[in-house]
């Protein structure tokens, strides 16, 4: 692969400290003092050069790869560098005798592997994703574990393997942590990557049987391409009187995430074959879809087969590290910041990769939960737990032992995608369907396509660095392609600080996603701006999208009689009534959960609402696309789409008033 192929993805470098993981070790917030280190201001090059016992070998390769030259000038960089034993263990198993024996390709992918184009300091990282992807584009996993011998220590690893030994090693041009274990990255698809676990041996009988695990084979767009300039050296991005730089990812990329029941797991609800896991399935899915119960039974690779839908909803068309799905682990502690936790959990909505089925994510203080209902503990549908990857860590060596296997190594990352463990069996059964998702459904832009997570751009807090885009997987840009990037996360009058901005003379369609069936009121959150445009918003099926109502001017704010924004009062009723006022004219006030910094929540803020379009019955058989067209002259206007909310009618009509949270 090009040097020009090296990822760019700006990223955050706050993420917060590990917080404790309930009944599994939890990482320290202090480094040991030995592995404290006194900044002597040189480089990254500089720091191996003087330390050749060390790190000769891996100076070689990068010499050789023609990165040594990168790690002598300023910039950002984190060195994840192996010792010179850790490379010659990595040489001996590919039966070898020096780095002279290794070709320049094989130079080039260990020191792609062990670079990262952003600094990120231990106590910068959470239980999950590097933020950034390394130079050969590959997302490394951060995790810890406790170390009996030496005390109880935290050790830290990437990809679960590789032991950092040394860590936070500060120098002019970023950080080194050293490795006593080079990073090998596994080569093997999703499915393949998933054959290995010898813990979910059952999950992926059934993968292979219903021929799903051939839908999980995609990784890169071999018809994309985009200037190099545009990669490396960005373009300029003017908004809102500043001037940022957006950068385009270099390859377009397919990733996969699987949510995966262990052998043990199924176990405990007593599946202990493939003929239990089919009567498991069939049994929740004929229930769910009477009208196909019988047809497809031995028919797995049918999508209306019940075994093949109980796979499928496990499978994601995104990337999603367990830092990924919610905002809840990045940089900034948006849950004492932003997001109020008495009031809302952290929660993005996701589809399936069984059609015409989404999922919800939420994080509570507890973890990463799906298809969970309620607000922190006071939740009344759990949902199902998806384990950190220290957690799984140590199941998957638990398991193992316990069933008299070799204890192996583990390593979640495949080439175009990523798998968790799951602590409960996930189905898209009744009570998710008519219980957790008969609510207000608030779905982020960044989820209603995959290109976003695919391409690592969620979680930037890097301000002057946005991630644009040229193409997007289920939108359509109608033959003029918009100046369109991905906002950077910070405290922002956002809710969870993430956005996707339009700028030009914009026409843009994008596909829905597919909600259960019911009558929804369906609400577009913006922010109003002298800079904005006025637009058309069309809604149906994409060859029959109708007009929703008379062109929107965005450039007004909520004094305007037309949206009739009042500052709420000591008066809950009067509040009400205003509410009311307000609605009816087709806006609502936006939520009071997510506070911009700290300061005042979103809802007393007077540029912020909810534009309700319409009122539909929508079939989650059918595919529905919603149309912003600009129809004023303007080629600087700019439109930031914040999120969708689809409001069942048992909630804005329901027999209590809607919350505003």
């Amino acid at each position: 692969r090009s040097l020009k192929g090296k990822s760019i993805y700006k990223s955050l470098v706050g993420l917060m400290f590990f917080g404790a993981l309930q009944a599994f070790t939890s990482c320290s917030d202090e480094p040991d003092a030995e592995n404290y280190y006194t900044f002597t201001g040189e480089m990254v090059s500089d720091y191996l050069d003087n330390r050749p016992e060390q790190f000769s070998d891996f100076t070689k390769v990068l010499q050789r790869s023609g990165l040594y030259g990168m790690m002598a000038t300023y910039g950002t960089y984190t060195c994840l560098a192996p010792t010179n034993e850790a490379m010659a263990q990595y040489l001996k198993e590919r039966g070898f005798s020096s780095v002279e024996e290794l070709t320049k390709e094989e130079c080039d992918t260990l020191s792609w592997n062990h670079i990262i184009a952003e600094t990120y300091f231990t106590t910068d990282l959470s239980d999950g994703k590097i933020p950034t992807a390394n130079m050969n584009e590959r997302f490394l996993t951060f995790s810890c574990d406790s170390d009996a011998v030496e005390g109880g220590n935290v050790m830290y690893y990437v990809n679960m393997a590789s032991k950092l030994v040394v860590r936070d090693d500060s120098v002019e041009n970023g950080v080194v942590h050293t490795l006593n274990r080079v990073i090998q990255p596994s080569s093997a698809y999703l499915p393949e990557l998933l054959l290995e676990d010898k813990n979910i041996s059952l999950f992926t009988s059934a993968l292979t049987l219903t021929g799903l695990n051939d839908s999980l084979y995609e990784y890169i767009d071999n018809t994309y391409y985009c200037d190099p300039d545009s990669v490396n050296k960005g373009i300029p991005f003017h908004r809102t009187g500043a001037e940022y730089r957006m950068y385009y990812p270099a390859n377009r990329m397919k990733r996969f995430t699987a949510l995966v029941e262990t052998n043990k797991v199924f176990a405990e609800a007593g599946i202990h074959n493939l003929d239990d896991l089919k009567a498991y399935a069939k049994d929740v899915y004929d229930k769910m879809y009477p009208e196909d119960a019988g047809l497809y039974d031995e028919d797995w690779t049918n999508r209306k087969n019940p075994l093949n839908r109980f796979i499928a909803y496990h499978l994601l068309p995104y990337y999603g590290a367990i830092n990924d799905f919610t905002i809840s682990e990045s940089g900034i502690d948006y849950k004492t910041t932003c997001a109020m936790p008495n009031l809302i959990d952290c929660t993005d909505w996701y589809t399936t990769m069984m059609p015409g089925t989404v999922m919800k994510m939420s994080s509570p203080s507890e973890g990463l939960f799906i298809n969970r209902k309620g607000v922190a503990s006071r939740f009344s549908v759990r949902g199902t737990k998806v384990y950190t990857p220290t957690e799984m860590k140590t199941i998957h060596d638990q398991d193992l032992a316990e069933a008299g296997l070799p204890v192996d190594t583990l390593n979640q990352q495949a080439l175009n995608g990523i798998y968790h463990y799951i602590d409960n069996v996930l189905t898209y059964n009744k009570e998710t369907r008519d219980v957790v998702f008969n609510d207000r459904i608030r779905w982020n832009v960044v989820t209603m396509s995959p290109e976003f997570l695919n391409a690592g751009a969620r979680g930037n807090t890097n301000g002057q660095h946005l991630t644009g885009f040229k193409q997007v997987d289920g939108w359509d840009f109608h033959g003029i392609i918009p100046t369109l990037a991905l906002r950077e996360r910070g405290v922002w009058m956002a809710t969870y600080s993430d956005a996707v901005d339009l700028i030009g003379q914009f026409d843009v369609s994008f596909k829905l996603p597919p909600v259960p069936a019911n009558t929804y009121e369906i609400r577009f959150a913006y922010g109003a701006g002298n800079d904005r445009g006025v637009v058309q918003i069309y809604f149906g099926e994409k060859d029959n999208m109708q007009p929703m109502g008379l062109p929107i001017d965005f450039r007004i704010w909520g004094g305007d009689p037309s949206i009739g924004w009042i500052a709420d009062t000591e008066d809950t009723e009067e509040n009400r009534s205003i509410d009311k006022a307000m609605h009816n004219r087709g806006y609502m006030k936006d939520m009071d959960s997510w506070n911009q910094g700290g300061s005042e929540n979103l809802r007393a803020n007077n540029g912020k609402y909810r534009k309700i379009l319409t009122t539909q019955a929508l079939d989650p058989n059918k595919e529905y696309w919603l149309r912003i067209k600009l129809v004023i002259e303007n080629a600087e206007a700019e439109l930031p789409i914040n999120y969708f909310e689809f409001c069942p009618k048992s909630v804005y009509a329901g027999l209590t008033a809607e919350d505003t949270h």
